[in-house]
């Protein structure tokens, strides 16, 4: 199985730190897991833990490969590949996964003010989309408790009604004005006051 750990454009130093142990790594090998894929964003802590397995080497918690990057031009790749994401409580990264009909474990970053990856994170935890992990040392439990799920719940299939809606209730109060001879549409903001 392949684990991908992604904290987005954020630094997470302490997830990147905690799967970056070797007790993490036999937590993993012990689970099933061969492969780990490590996205470090602007964090400042890079991770010291990577070795290559070589040819009839026998370690009990060696991973066959552990690859590690700050940033790529995108991650569907490494999506599709991963059985288990653990992320931060981005909401594109969650809908990415979710889309995917991947497992997440959502790990908030308690560090970041004003954080609305709480709030989002429990919301998508109670509507049973995935665990949620709110201090890093509980990680193993929670990957724990995504390997005994058979399923969550999936998102319902995208539809434009809501945008379309939205979007005319915008023209038709005046915010926005389409040119439908230039066929272009111009934002005007509120200046009043």
């Amino acid at each position: 199985m392949r684990l991908l750990v992604t904290v987005g454009s954020h630094s997470f130093d302490e997830l990147i730190e905690h799967v970056d142990k070797k007790e993490f790594h036999r937590f993993l090998w012990k689970s099933g897991f061969s492969q780990m894929t490590v996205q470090i964003g602007n964090g400042s802590y890079v991770p010291k833990l990577t070795y290559d397995k070589r040819e009839g080497e026998k370690n009990e918690f060696l991973l066959e490969g552990i690859n590690i990057f700050r940033f790529k031009s995108s991650l569907d790749e490494d999506f599709e590949k991963a059985d288990i994401v653990v992320t931060h409580a981005g909401a594109g990264t969650t809908f990415q996964c979710l889309r995917r009909k991947k497992k997440i474990v959502t790990v908030v970053n308690a560090n970041l003010m004003n954080n609305h990856q709480m709030e989002f994170a429990q919301f998508m935890y109670l509507s049973n989309y995935l665990e949620i992990c709110k201090c890093v040392s509980n990680l193993e439990k929670h990957i724990c408790e995504c390997l005994k799920r058979e399923r969550y719940e999936t998102l319902p299939e995208p539809t434009t009604d809501h945008f379309l809606r939205d979007l005319d209730s915008l023209i038709d109060s005046g915010v926005i004005r389409h040119h439908r001879e230039f066929n272009h549409i111009t934002y005007l903001p509120n200046c009043s006051g």
